[in-house]
């Protein structure tokens, strides 16, 4: 990350792969703010943290922090569906890139010239322009997955499209404390089995289908409520009384 060149701090960022051109933009401005900020072997190195120095980062207080500072933009019941621990860092970090509308849809790769207008179609309908919105809620086939879901648990609500509404509505619709862990985890992975099953299609040439689609969804919730909650035999029977099999594998 970097070296001491003649009693001078040298920030050396080394990249995996190589960088589009808007990219570099983005690194050029980092590059500037971290030069502002370099060790100096005459001083004291250590962590400050409130005018204290500390000996490890106090993560816990940094969060709190953080959560105040971007209060109301980012309401504490979200950053909880954000940064679950039930479900897995991989789908942490997707649902967190679609809370900020951030995901690399075409309609970004479009804006910074890496596509076409042509080739910004949404795998899924091929109808409209791929968009942040539109992968996870408004596209027909993300709109019936969510339906499903709600159907699955015998729930009939209407829900807002757009994401900090929907997650806000989505955690209030059950009220059951055993299952509202499950319910949230549920949030998290369809939002990553969309953007999982998107880039399938995109990139791997699979083909939309909706059946195998939401089988594999209510397995994949079944698994990450075994595994990462700790459920064993039976989970809430809200949810395996109508696909019993889940357990089963």
């Amino acid at each position: 990350m970097g070296e001491w060149v003649e009693n001078s701090w040298v920030w050396n960022l080394d990249w995996r792969r190589r960088l589009y051109e808007w990219e570099m933009e983005e690194v050029r401005t980092m590059q500037i703010i971290i030069d502002q900020n370099k060790p100096k072997r005459e001083l004291h190195q250590g962590v400050l943290w409130k005018n204290k120095e500390v000996t490890s980062y106090p993560t816990t207080d940094i969060y709190a922090t953080l959560n105040e500072t971007l209060a109301p933009s980012i309401p504490k019941s979200i950053m909880s569906v954000v940064w679950q621990k039930f479900i897995p860092p991989r789908a942490q970090l997707t649902v967190w890139m679609a809370f900020k509308e951030r995901l690399k849809t075409a309609d970004f790769l479009v804006e910074k010239g890496v596509i076409s207008v042509q080739n910004a179609g949404c795998p899924f309908c091929r109808s409209e322009l791929e968009t942040n919105s539109h992968i996870l809620f408004t596209c027909r086939f993300a709109w019936s997955t969510w339906m499903e879901m709600l159907k699955w648990w015998n729930i009939s609500a209407p829900l807002h499209m757009s994401f900090s509404n929907f997650s806000c509505q989505w955690l209030g619709l059950i009220n059951d404390r055993k299952c509202k862990d499950i319910w949230a985890l549920s949030l998290g992975c369809v939002i990553w089995s969309l953007w999982y099953e998107r880039n399938q299609i995109k990139f791997d040439s699979k083909s939309a289908n909706f059946h195998n689609f939401i089988t594999s969804l209510k397995l994949r919730i079944g698994f990450w409520t075994k595994e990462l909650m700790g459920y064993s035999g039976c989970a809430p029977n809200i949810i395996f009384n109508a696909d019993s099999f889940l357990l089963r594998a």
